[in-house]
């Protein structure tokens, strides 16, 4: 899909004459975005949600399923699976753990929080 909305940009820009470089960046940008929870199976993505979102995670991370949701100026982020529940409350630029994921909250507004996640260092 990236290749695609490349192609388009310069195919755009063939035809505006805006630069190629500013279409570019802008693919580039979009592309860093995580809309797809499927992209935090592993536990290494950036995501920005709107509404509580609940998603299967690798069980390498302590847990099989991830939760997260903006409490107000907060976010909490909770890991759970069989016998196993572990969570995390953070506001904007803090950084906590559940199991073996390590969070970091990045922004928090009024609709949406975004939130970087990466598997802690072993």
């Amino acid at each position: 899909m990236a290749t695609t909305c490349l192609v388009l940009a310069c195919a755009a820009t063939a035809i505006s004459g805006a630069p190629i470089a500013a279409a570019s960046a802008a693919t580039a940008t979009a592309a860093a975005k995580t809309h797809d929870v499927s992209d935090c199976f592993d536990g290494k993505c950036k995501i920005t949600i709107t509404k509580p979102v609940s998603f299967p995670v690798s069980s390498t991370l302590g847990f099989t399923t991830l939760s997260i949701a903006r409490i107000g100026a907060t976010v909490e982020v909770q890991g759970t699976g069989p016998g196993v529940s572990s969570s995390t409350t953070l506001s904007v630029g803090g950084n906590g753990s559940v199991g073996a994921l390590t969070v970091r909250v990045l922004s928090i507004t009024r609709n949406s929080a975004t939130v970087r996640l990466a598997p802690s260092p072993r």
